[in-house]
């Protein structure tokens, strides 16, 4: 499943890449089946300081259907978890991280973006590489967003601005040029990334990225894993590097001593 010449020129040049039905059915209903269950209760080896409600249910603004209705997102699953640790693992994905970062590589963070039906947020416009992960060097990390339902403009998909990679890390400031932009209606060059159940978007740390409220009657979950090279550090304070670095799994390749 290595990417082509090509799709590594597509990747070079617009900062993320769609790979549509990556995963059987079978692999995806796992998937959803193990996400209802965490976001339920029913699994009791997951924290529940990993779960997060949207803003506006938690503050009362809101109101869900149920709970599981009510979370905005799930952290660090594949951690914890033998079935999200198997799909971070998935032979497929690494294959085309591989091609990006090269053979040595970890899984460092995930993220499983619940965007619950009609409550579920709009994620402003940031990058990856300056949201709190703290590595050094930035470009190393590649993220695989892996979509468990439809995920359509209705419901609240991801939207990429193509290139932006190519800027470099922004602080705060940076990304709220981009959002203010876009709530004038001047960001004309946006790209929803609009896939199937089963489809994987890849995307580079720098890239300007976005996500709008879910207007539909239906779940938009997506699955992040978030991969770093084997020779990335971790540049924030020791309790960054307790949540983030410290557990990191090496799913190919070699670790270095002195490294993530």
């Amino acid at each position: 499943m290595r990417l082509s010449e090509d799709q590594v020129e597509e990747y070079s040049k617009n900062g993320f890449l769609i790979v549509e039905n990556l995963l059987e059915n079978d692999d995806v209903e796992v998937l959803r089946n193990q996400a209802e269950a965490v976001a339920t209760g029913q699994l009791t080896h997951i924290s529940k300081d990993s779960l997060q409600v949207e803003p506006a249910v938690a503050a009362g603004d809101s109101q869900a259907q149920s709970y599981a209705d009510s979370l905005r997102k799930i952290s660090h699953l594949a951690f914890h978890d033998k079935i999200f640790e198997s799909h971070a693992s998935n032979p497929k994905i690494l294959d085309i991280v591989e091609s990006i970062l090269g053979p040595d590589f970890k899984l460092y963070q995930d993220q499983l973006f619940m965007k619950p039906p009609r409550v579920g947020s709009r994620q402003r416009y940031h990058q990856d590489a300056t949201a709190g992960f703290h590595i050094d060097p930035p470009d190393q990390m590649v993220t695989c967003w892996t979509a468990l339902d439809d995920s359509t403009i209705e419901n609240g998909c991801l939207w990429m601005l193509p290139g932006t990679h190519k800027i470099g890390p922004l602080d705060q400031s940076g990304w709220d040029k981009y959002e203010s932009k876009f709530q004038h209606g001047k960001l004309l060059d946006e790209r929803p990334i609009v896939m199937k159940a089963g489809g994987c978007s890849f995307h580079h740390s720098f890239i300007l990225h976005s996500s709008r409220v879910n207007l539909s009657d239906r779940r938009r979950r997506g699955y992040a894993t978030h991969y770093v090279s084997s020779r990335c550090k971790n540049t924030g304070k020791p309790e960054d590097y307790e949540k983030y670095g410290k557990d990191a799994i090496l799913v190919r390749g070699k670790s270095f001593p002195g490294y993530i």
